[in-house]
């Protein structure tokens, strides 16, 4: 059974539209599919109806941007309810959208400053239409600066080492998952394997529901070990390849092309 629980739009910083979303999970045979944007819900608006017309189980979701330790950490929300669609919910969101914008135009501000780097930031703004984040910019940089792959612009120019950089504005872990669980949510930790200041160990300390042991970028290791961990806690295990339609992507995998026990994801789907 093909599944993925993890995938972003035109409203985060995918590359697809909901529509163009929804007619390649059909053309996959996606028998699950949640859409998790960047701290956004916006989507699901768009993309549940034409769900409705296939075998697609869809599940809302979201990706919500935390952090601790001076680390962004990401948690994944999905809902079997309509929780998502909470005045609260999209308000404090919508909070975070105009934080994220801000942010954006201090980049490239700063691009400009650093680099004598002109982005259009009306530009960027009417090819996105959901909140802005530092792949959406990286797009823009590519263009200025061809010969770079779209990974090395993304690295020269807007990684933390850069003298561009702009941290972004978070909510602690314990925010971020009092917010969803407040609104109905499962939370699952996102994508272990890439933090560095912050131990799978530590952050389980929180109250999450499950953990993505499956993901893209996993080695067999850390599949192993987050399984584990996740087994020995009774936690909820999830899968995903973090899809975004980037052409030439090597940090996420494409849609539903993550391996998994069945047995493992079935406490999850059964949820759904």
């Amino acid at each position: 059974m093909k599944i993925e629980l993890h995938c972003h739009t035109t409203y985060s910083d995918g590359r697809l539209t909901p529509e163009e979303l929804y007619h390649l999970a059909v053309k996959e045979g996606l028998s699950y599919m949640a859409l998790t944007d960047h701290d956004s819900v916006k989507g699901h608006f768009e993309i549940s109806t034409l769900m409705d017309r296939s075998d697609i189980r869809f599940i809302p979701g979201i990706e919500l941007t935390t952090s601790r330790n001076g680390e962004s950490i990401h948690i994944l929300g999905y809902w079997n309810n309509e929780g998502y669609k909470n005045q609260g919910l999209l308000s404090k969101l919508d909070e975070l959208h105009h934080a994220r914008d801000e942010r954006i135009i201090k980049f490239i501000q700063n691009l400009e400053h650093y680099f004598d780097m002109d982005i259009d930031y009306d530009k960027l703004r009417e090819t996105n239409q959901g909140v802005l984040t530092r792949a959406n910019l990286a797009h823009a940089v590519h263009e200025k600066v061809p010969q770079l792959t779209y990974n090395e612009a993304f690295m020269k120019y807007l990684d933390k080492d850069s003298p561009a950089y702009i941290p972004n504005v978070k909510l602690t872990v314990e925010e971020g998952i009092a917010l969803l669980k407040k609104n109905g949510a499962i939370v699952v930790l996102a994508h272990p394997v890439i933090y560095r200041k912050n131990t799978l160990e530590e952050l389980l300390l929180h109250e999450f529901d499950g953990v993505e042991c499956y993901y893209y970028l996993n080695d067999e290791e850390m599949t192993g070990k987050s399984l584990d961990i996740a087994r020995r806690n009774n936690l909820l295990i999830t899968a995903g390849s973090d899809f975004h339609g980037i052409q030439g992507d090597i940090k996420h995998g494409y849609l539903g092309s993550m391996h998994y026990d069945p047995a493992d994801l079935k406490p999850f789907l059964d949820l759904f």
